[in-house]
Protein backbone atom coordinates (compact mmCIF):
# COMPACT_ATOMS: atom_id res chain seq x y z
CA UNK A 1 0.00 0.00 0.00
CA UNK A 2 1.05 3.32 -0.50
CA UNK A 3 2.20 5.36 2.34
CA UNK A 4 -0.35 7.92 3.66
CA UNK A 5 -0.01 8.12 7.28
CA UNK A 6 0.74 11.81 8.73
CA UNK A 7 2.74 9.83 12.00
CA UNK A 8 5.26 7.67 11.73
CA UNK A 9 4.46 3.44 11.60
CA UNK A 10 5.67 1.48 14.56
CA UNK A 11 5.51 -2.46 13.95
CA UNK A 12 3.52 -4.48 16.32
CA UNK A 13 2.41 -7.50 15.56
CA UNK A 14 -0.51 -8.91 17.53
CA UNK A 15 -3.25 -11.04 16.78
CA UNK A 16 -6.27 -9.44 18.38
CA UNK A 17 -10.22 -9.39 17.45
CA UNK A 18 -12.27 -6.35 16.56
CA UNK A 19 -16.11 -5.90 16.93
CA UNK A 20 -17.93 -3.73 14.71
CA UNK A 21 -19.93 -1.25 16.48
CA UNK A 22 -21.50 0.97 13.16
CA UNK A 23 -24.15 -1.84 12.22
CA UNK A 24 -25.82 -5.12 12.87
CA UNK A 25 -23.13 -6.84 12.80
CA UNK A 26 -21.57 -6.83 16.09
CA UNK A 27 -19.40 -9.99 15.77
CA UNK A 28 -15.75 -10.33 16.96
CA UNK A 29 -13.56 -10.41 13.38
CA UNK A 30 -9.99 -11.81 13.93
CA UNK A 31 -7.69 -9.76 12.49
CA UNK A 32 -2.96 -9.67 12.31
CA UNK A 33 -1.95 -6.54 12.98
CA UNK A 34 1.04 -5.56 10.71
CA UNK A 35 1.97 -2.01 11.89
CA UNK A 36 0.66 0.97 14.28
CA UNK A 37 0.81 4.81 14.26
CA UNK A 38 -0.32 7.50 16.08
CA UNK A 39 -3.03 8.05 13.32
CA UNK A 40 -4.03 4.52 12.17
CA UNK A 41 -3.29 1.18 12.07
CA UNK A 42 -2.49 -1.31 8.90
CA UNK A 43 -3.55 -5.32 9.44
CA UNK A 44 -4.76 -8.30 7.53
CA UNK A 45 -7.78 -10.12 7.94
CA UNK A 46 -9.25 -13.49 5.86
CA UNK A 47 -12.83 -11.96 6.03
CA UNK A 48 -13.65 -8.93 3.52
CA UNK A 49 -14.71 -5.91 5.27
CA UNK A 50 -16.55 -3.18 4.26
CA UNK A 51 -14.98 0.08 3.63
CA UNK A 52 -15.60 3.12 5.86
CA UNK A 53 -17.16 0.88 8.52
CA UNK A 54 -16.36 1.54 12.53
CA UNK A 55 -14.37 -1.03 14.67
CA UNK A 56 -13.81 -1.53 18.59
CA UNK A 57 -10.46 -2.87 19.52
CA UNK A 58 -7.68 -2.85 22.54
CA UNK A 59 -4.22 -2.78 21.39
CA UNK A 60 -1.61 -3.91 23.83
CA UNK A 61 1.65 -1.62 22.91
CA UNK A 62 4.88 -1.35 23.16
CA UNK A 63 4.60 -0.62 27.51
CA UNK A 64 2.12 -3.56 27.68
CA UNK A 65 -0.34 -1.19 28.79
CA UNK A 66 -4.15 -1.83 26.94
CA UNK A 67 -5.19 0.65 24.51
CA UNK A 68 -9.56 1.33 23.16
CA UNK A 69 -9.47 2.82 20.28
CA UNK A 70 -12.49 3.19 17.76
CA UNK A 71 -11.07 3.05 13.91
CA UNK A 72 -12.57 3.13 10.49
CA UNK A 73 -11.37 1.51 7.67
CA UNK A 74 -10.24 3.68 4.88
CA UNK A 75 -8.03 1.41 2.66
CA UNK A 76 -8.31 -1.94 1.28
CA UNK A 77 -6.01 -4.20 -0.28
CA UNK A 78 -6.49 -8.09 -1.76
CA UNK A 79 -3.15 -9.07 -3.18
CA UNK A 80 -2.06 -11.45 -0.72
CA UNK A 81 -3.65 -14.91 -0.99
CA UNK A 82 -6.11 -15.66 1.18
CA UNK A 83 -6.40 -12.60 3.23
CA UNK A 84 -7.13 -9.22 2.64
CA UNK A 85 -5.02 -6.20 4.07
CA UNK A 86 -6.31 -3.22 5.12
CA UNK A 87 -5.76 0.52 6.65
CA UNK A 88 -7.55 1.81 9.39
CA UNK A 89 -7.44 5.80 10.99
CA UNK A 90 -8.20 5.92 14.30
CA UNK A 91 -11.37 7.91 15.25
CA UNK A 92 -11.99 7.73 19.11
CA UNK A 93 -9.24 6.70 21.47
CA UNK A 94 -8.59 8.77 24.61
CA UNK A 95 -6.30 11.95 24.59
CA UNK A 96 -3.25 10.29 27.06
CA UNK A 97 -3.20 7.39 24.56
CA UNK A 98 -2.74 9.30 21.58
CA UNK A 99 0.38 11.12 23.40
CA UNK A 100 1.61 7.65 23.60
CA UNK A 101 2.38 7.21 20.35
CA UNK A 102 3.99 10.34 19.85
CA UNK A 103 6.24 10.05 22.84
CA UNK A 104 7.29 6.77 21.21
CA UNK A 105 7.78 8.30 17.64
CA UNK A 106 10.22 11.16 19.32
CA UNK A 107 11.73 8.14 21.39
CA UNK A 108 12.91 6.70 18.12
CA UNK A 109 13.77 9.37 16.27
CA UNK A 110 16.40 10.24 18.14
CA UNK A 111 17.78 6.84 18.18
CA UNK A 112 17.83 6.33 14.78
Amino acid sequence: MQEKRKSKRFILEANIAMERVDGTKNRLVPINIIDVSGTGIGFSCKELLEMNSIYKLQLKIWTGDLVDALINIVRFDNSRDNEYVYGANFIGMPGNDTTRFNIHELFDAANN
